[in-house]
């Protein structure tokens, strides 16, 4: 007859195998230092991580402070600089304007020097009625006692440095009226040379 074992047999737990995977195999001191390596970081090379961390944010903070000090120097040389172009631009307006009102005095014809030569080297028997001065000519009107005053006022004004060339345009003979004198009105036409010594 066959016996037949009903009762529930009870085997022991294998834990070396579980899942399919053989503990036995597993060599204890590879694992522990696996464990190490992943353990420890967080123990030990975290806290060293976050104190250099700390002074990298420190050092960040005092850096993007200096960053604004500099950017707030850098608009401020923005506003010398337009303030320079500025200036530059009215230097050289100044230097145009300097420019012209040299050449302005340079073509300035100051008439007192030759005045003063025609005031001098009039004869004492020879009056000026009117003088005119208009660019480069001078016209004399006047009256003389006679022909020669009008020739020597018209030679020494030609041998100045101030006039190239004279020219009389008209004379004529009257009677003045008041003591009635015979008295010789002439026109002179003049070249002016220069207006200074």
């Amino acid at each position: 007859m066959i016996k037949i074992n009903l009762a529930n047999n009870k085997k022991q737990l294998d834990i070396s195998n579980l899942g399919g995977f053989d503990f036995t195999r597993v060599k204890i001191k590879a694992l522990l230092l696996v464990i190490v390596l992943i353990y420890v970081p967080d123990f030990v090379l975290v806290p060293m991580w976050e104190a250099e961390l700390e002074t990298a944010n420190t050092e960040l903070q005092s850096r993007q402070s200096d960053l604004k000090k500099v950017k707030s120097k850098v608009n401020k040389s923005k506003n010398f600089e337009t303030q320079i172009k500025e200036l530059k631009a009215q230097e050289e307006n100044l230097g145009k304007k300097l420019l012209a009102v040299k050449q302005a005095i340079s073509e300035k014809k100051n008439p007192s020097s030759l005045l003063l030569y025609v005031a001098k080297n009039t004869p004492e028997n020879l009056w000026l009625k009117s003088l005119e001065i208009s660019e480069n000519s001078m016209l004399v009107s006047g009256e003389a006692s006679d022909y020669s005053s009008i020739g020597n006022f018209v030679t020494s004004l030609r041998s100045s440095v101030f006039v190239k060339e004279a020219n009389i345009t008209g004379t004529k003979s009257t009677v003045r009226d008041s003591d009635k004198s015979r008295i010789e009105t002439f026109d002179v036409k003049f070249i002016i040379g220069r207006f200074d010594q």
